[in-house]
């Protein structure tokens, strides 16, 4: 039972009150708040230490209002927030400058640059690290800061005596006050800290430490509360101070002293909290002594916490473990439904493992707008969607000049804020869907980074599409241009905070960016983030630093604001919280996640620079203390709330087992009765009957391809699954960008480059003077040169584009020996080269099933054609591969497989014109790879013969009619690739031959 409210006399002193946390801890304050007010006649100022409680003490406060009221107190008292009271200071413009949290980081971070060994003790070297390195700087500040409050106390009490708090020089003296205070208490501080760290720190905070600083403006506007409670003392009204938390020693003996000597001037009240009956464990009761240990509790004491125990409504109580992650979950959602379907509205959702609360909080969304959920954990905004808008343009604007990865391109191309109809002022109709062929465009030409390299690869794309009668997409190019242009301009930038903001500002507006992220709730808070680097007002406007460093203050400063949810009306409220957060609060019910050892107790990261013996020195939080809160807060929350579920996963990620939380387990030793439930999820039988092998037939209104290319083709004898997805369906697979540059863009240049060295070879060997002709040493010093100097043009662009690619022209400008080596050996046997990227095929008569004749094209681009000179008139297709031999001699195991060479010699033989091959017979076809290992092969083979490709033709031209014939016959298609293929086919998920 809470104490009665204390008869307030006319002693100039602060009463003290104290009531019980227990579930008519409301209605207790709120009667006491009234009793006050009747008392003084007057209307009470309440103000709450912390902000959690303040709803539903003024709903309290107008529920339990007496009958009779004289009219001068007929109004609720005023409850506000510590920090609301602190905000509302009479004169508070007279005080020294605010400094912003943006400023503070910046007059350390400044600092900081001076001391690289502080950085480099602390692992602090990058740019995210610095900043987090000055953060922890402000913060070990303000606790030596705090350290000295009642020495700034005591010095403002003297100017409230002497009632010069209205001088015009209020803020110098403020000022002279704490630089005296800081001079008098650095000494003192300097023999306790000792370590080469915190020396520095204590440099740090003596000469950065200003009014500004929120610690002693805090002061200040108490200061300017109790000069004007002087000033009035006839119409100063009662002043209530309610303390929901355990306070810090040093706030305890600054708060003491202040009550008392506001007591002067009008009446006090101190409210404290009373865990006599309501203490669970010994901590609880006891809490810690003036040195911070816990102390031990006597006879009477440990017969109370018995007592407390047995009277508790344990039978409300319900222990739920879970094995794994995704069931405590399930569990935890389970257990708020069942209270939603009981019809309780407000139920609480506490946070101790936050991941599994984010997850219940996913698996409620279900629910839809039924159920307001609003999370009071500290959402960082940094993880909203609108935050990730952000963060891909700061990730585009800071890479190197060259350009961005494909994949930074893309992820800011494709955030949904983005308006790039408004980019590049073209009609929305035009912009449909041209993010996404942007993609395929890079993801087939593996253009993976540089502006270059993105401009060739849609140049080749354009190009394609006007050589296949299509119109070439140029929104793309302007599209891509603009993005360019905004990049560059940060690259020539020289950063200041006040022209990097304003730029950034900019582009959000010429994207349309800006217009989005208003209309959306998480945005609009972003960008009142971003308001707050507008230093055009500060001394920090001008400070330089380079484009790294700002980019990661943005985002630090992201990761430190909190995303506000906006609350709903819904037919119930969720709120997901922390353990703290439940103080003084009035739920329906509550569930209680991450019960484990691991979980509860939960400590604060102790201050970078601090130990818990400092801590202790300097009167601040320690360990001891957040352990006693936290116990105090569980035994409250269970004694208070009509129904509490405690929810703990039972194994870990490794399959250890985790134990309840060791309060849980001493309350389950004095309660038998207190049992564990295993949370079992729902679970179905069936008997199920695999398929032996996966058979399809094709859709009768599918229609059938009257073209096919080597590649369509080589699928089709792969896997008619394969040919089936990709061909018919004309599906593709997500391709993601491969490591390495080893890719499509590279291949196109090599056989570009190939093609114009030969036709080079060609004109110089019609020049009847041409030394080449004659001289063999010269004709190959010719040849390395011309494509050395050849493939240097050729890779300019990629190179500018990305400069990853010098390493691939090296690489290949290391085979051009052995390539020439190949050249010349082939034109001592008589070989010559003919043309090449030559475009041609054949048309297959054949007979479906049904007896009607059909006619496909077979048709695609052959590399290259040689011919022979010694007067057989024998014709040989080449094939480049930029593979190693080794996967070459593969191929060649299954070239009816893989019959890309035979297609070629057989659509030259059937029409020499079409290829440009008059008189001349296709009987010879090889792969040359492009990529021979110069260390390891000795032999330096680069090319592989097919042989007996005559003899081969039959059982070809036998094979594909077949193969047409099955295919336009719609028979069922059996999945019968070997693992080889089946592991990287895009059919998987169609064909299910995994399965059996």
């Amino acid at each position: 039972m809470s104490q009665p409210f204390p008869t307030m006399t006319s002693e100039r002193q602060a009463f003290h009150w104290e009531i019980a946390p227990n579930a008519d801890a409301l209605k207790e304050l709120a009667m006491g708040i009234w009793a006050c007010a009747q008392q003084t006649g007057k209307r009470p100022l309440v103000v709450l230490s912390t902000a959690g409680p303040l709803m539903g003490v003024r709903a309290a406060l107008e529920q339990y209002r007496p009958q009779e009221l004289d009219p001068q107190i007929a109004f609720l008292p005023q409850v506000m927030s510590f920090s609301d009271w602190l905000e509302a200071a009479p004169g508070s413009w007279k005080f020294p400058k605010k400094q912003t949290d943006l400023e503070r980081w910046l007059s350390v971070y400044i600092n900081l640059r001076k001391h690289k060994t502080l950085q480099s003790w602390f692992k602090a070297e990058s740019e995210a690290g610095a900043w987090g390195l000055a953060q922890a700087v402000i913060d070990a500040c303000d606790i030596l800061s705090e350290a000295i409050t009642p020495q700034v106390y005591e010095q403002l009490n003297i100017l409230i005596e002497a009632g010069q708090l209205n001088s015009e020089e209020w803020a110098k003296k403020l000022q002279l006050i704490l630089d005296e205070t800081i001079a008098q208490a650095y000494p003192d501080l300097s023999r306790k800290i000792v370590d080469q760290e915190s020396e520095v720190l204590l440099t740090f905070w003596r000469y950065l430490s200003g009014a500004g600083d929120a610690v002693f403006r805090k002061q200040f506007a108490m200061a300017s509360h109790l000069g004007l409670a002087k000033a009035n003392q006839n119409q100063a009204r009662p002043f209530i101070w309610v303390q929901t938390a355990d306070p810090k020693p040093i706030e305890s003996e600054f708060m003491g002293r202040y009550l008392n000597d506001y007591a002067k001037y009008a009446p006090v009240v101190e409210i404290t909290l009373d865990w006599q009956s309501i203490a669970l464990w010994p901590e609880a009761l006891s809490g810690v002594n003036a040195v911070g240990d816990l102390v031990a509790l006597n006879l009477e004491q440990e017969q109370q916490i018995d007592t407390n125990i047995k009277a508790a409504p344990y039978q409300d109580w319900h222990l739920i473990s879970a094995r794994r992650f995704e069931e405590l979950a399930w569990a935890a959602t389970k257990s708020i439904e069942a209270h939603l379907i009981a019809g309780k509205k407000n139920i609480a959702l506490v946070a101790q493992d936050r991941l599994a609360a984010r997850r219940v909080r996913a698996l409620l969304t279900r629910l839809g707008p039924t159920l307001n959920i609003r999370d009071e954990t500290g959402w960082k905004i940094d993880t909203t969607r609108a935050a990730a808008a952000i963060n891909s343009w700061l990730e585009l604007i800071r890479s190197p000049k060259e350009g961005p990865t494909a994949s930074v391109l893309l992820e800011f191309l494709q955030n949904p804020y983005l308006d790039i109809a408004a980019c590049i002022e073209k009609p929305p109709e035009v912009c449909i869907g041209l993010v996404a062929q942007l993609e395929d465009i890079l993801i087939a030409s593996q253009a993976k980074s540089g502006w270059e390299t993105f401009y060739m690869a849609i140049e080749r794309a354009n190009q394609y599409a006007v050589n296949h009668a299509d119109i070439p997409n140029e929104a793309m190019l302007k599209l891509l241009q603009f993005v360019r242009e905004r990049h560059y301009v940060w690259q020539e930038l020289h950063l200041n905070c006040s022209n990097a903001y304003a730029l950034l500002q900019n582009n959000l507006q010429e994207t349309a960016m800006s217009k989005a992220l208003m209309e959306d709730a998480a945005g609009k808070q972003l960008l009142e983030v971003i308001d707050t680097f507008d230093l055009r007002n500060s001394d920090y406007q001008n400070v330089a630093m380079r484009l790294p460093e700002w980019i990661s203050l943005i985002k630090s400063a992201l990761e430190d604001a909190s995303y506000e949810e906006a609350g709903n009306g819904a037919q119930a409220n969720l709120s997901i919280l922390p353990l703290s957060s439940t103080r003084l609060r009035q739920f329906d019910a509550v569930v209680l996640v991450g019960c484990d050892d691991q979980h509860l107790p939960a400590f604060a990261e102790p201050p970078l620079f601090f130990s818990d013996t400092l801590s202790r020195l300097l009167k601040n939080s320690t360990l001891n203390a957040q352990y006693v809160q936290q116990a105090r807060d569980l035994s409250q929350l269970l004694i208070s709330c009509p129904s509490v579920a405690l929810l703990w996963q039972s194994k870990s990620k490794n399959g250890e087992p985790l134990r309840p939380s060791a309060w849980i387990q001493r309350l389950q030793t004095q309660l038998p009765h207190l049992k564990v439930a295993a949370f079992k999820p729902n679970s179905c039988e069936g008997k199920a009957t695999p398929l032996r092998e996966a058979v399809a037939v094709l859709d009768q209104a599918l229609p059938l391809p009257l073209s096919m290319s080597p590649s369509a083709y080589k699928a089709l004898r792969d896997c008619p699954y394969k040919y089936y997805v990709r061909s018919l369906l004309g599906l593709r697979e997500a391709k993601e960008f491969e490591d390495g540059f080893d890719a499509s863009l590279v291949g196109q240049s090599l056989h570009a480059l190939l093609r114009n060295f030969y036709q080079a070879l060609k004109t110089e060997e019609q020049k009847s003077a041409s030394p080449i002709i004659s001289n063999s040493q010269t004709r190959r010093s010719w040849m390395e040169r011309e494509l050395s100097t050849i493939s240097e043009n050729e890779f300019k662009r990629l190179i500018e584009g990305d400069s990853r690619v010098l390493g691939t022209l090296r690489d290949w400008q290391k085979q051009i020996p052995s390539f020439v080596d190949w050249q010349l050996q082939r034109e001592a046997s008589g070989w010559r080269y003919h043309n090449a990227e030559h475009k041609l095929g054949f048309d297959l008569h054949f007979v479906d099933l049904d007896g009607d004749e059909r006619v496909i094209r077979i048709e695609g681009r052959a590399d290259r054609f040689d011919t022979n000179i010694h007067g057989q008139k024998q014709a040989e297709v080449i094939d480049y591969k930029n593979q190693s031999m080794t996967k070459l001699k593969k191929r060649a195991q299954h070239v009816l497989d893989d019959p890309q060479l035979l297609i070629y010699a057989r659509a030259a033989n059937e029409d020499p014109a079409g290829a440009h091959l008059q008189g001349y017979q296709v009987n010879y076809a090889q792969w040359v790879s492009l990529k021979v290992d110069i260390k390891r092969d000795k032999k330096l083979q680069r090319s592989l013969e097919i042989e007996n490709v005559s003899e081969l033709m039959p059982a070809f031209d036998q094979q594909i009619t077949e193969d047409m014939q099955n295919l336009w016959s719609r028979k069922d298609m059996t999945a019968f690739a070997p693992d080889g293929v089946c592991k990287y086919c895009e059919a998987r998920g169609v064909c299910r031959k995994g399965m059996w």
